[in-house]
């Protein structure tokens, strides 16, 4: 007995009608969903870097290129001395991305630790009470009797003091400087290379 056209019709769909099935996302659950995360996963791919320095104000004219700690002579200009000046003060300021306030813990101990660090690193006398938080707790000043160069606060706060830039920073603090006889140095913890020095006798 043959089948009837009716059968034999219904039983030939699933064959001949695949153009006229519903997209892949209505037939599969979730497809769509997957399709979408894909894409939102691979879009930072393509989105451009963040940059710190987008968040930060620009800091005024430096006297010497960064990567170049001078010093500034007392021989020098005027206005390459006001420029020096100008710069100092600025490291100090908070800008966009920094820490908005001072790690009172962090200031009370690493005080304690550079005043040893110091008295260890000093070639000439030491003076009382070496180490000193002002402006505000963004600055620690170091005073020495002699030896004060642009690589000594950060070996000082780094190395001996058991501490870093970075955590300094982190802490709020934006200058370590050190003050000797003849010369002063400021470090910013911003950036390791940002060293200024200049002619600051007593």
């Amino acid at each position: 007995m043959r089948p009837r056209p009716v059968l034999l019709l219904l039983a030939l769909a699933p064959l001949c009608g695949c153009d006229n099935r519903p997209p892949l996302e209505d037939r599969v659950p979730g497809a769509k969903v997957a399709s979408a995360s894909t894409s939102a996963s691979a879009a930072p791919l393509n989105a451009p870097p963040a940059t710190a320095s987008a968040a930060r104000r620009p800091m005024p004219p430096r006297p010497f290129p960064v990567g170049s700690s001078g010093p500034v002579q007392p021989s020098a200009p005027p206005d390459q001395q006001m420029m020096a000046i100008q710069y100092t003060i600025a490291m100090l300021s908070p800008q966009g991305a920094d820490p908005q306030v001072v790690d009172k813990a962090y200031a009370e101990e690493i005080v304690k630790k550079l005043e040893a660090a110091v008295r260890g690193a000093d070639k000439g006398k030491t003076p009382p009470n070496p180490v000193k938080i002002t402006k505000g707790g963004r600055k620690i000043e170091i005073e020495m009797g002699k030896g004060c160069t642009d690589k000594v606060p950060s070996n000082l706060i780094g190395g001996r003091a058991g501490s870093s830039l970075k955590a300094a920073y982190e802490a709020g603090v934006f200058v370590v400087m050190c003050h000797d006889d003849k010369w002063e140095c400021h470090q910013s913890t911003r950036d390791a290379d940002d060293v200024l020095c200049l002619a600051a006798p007593r």
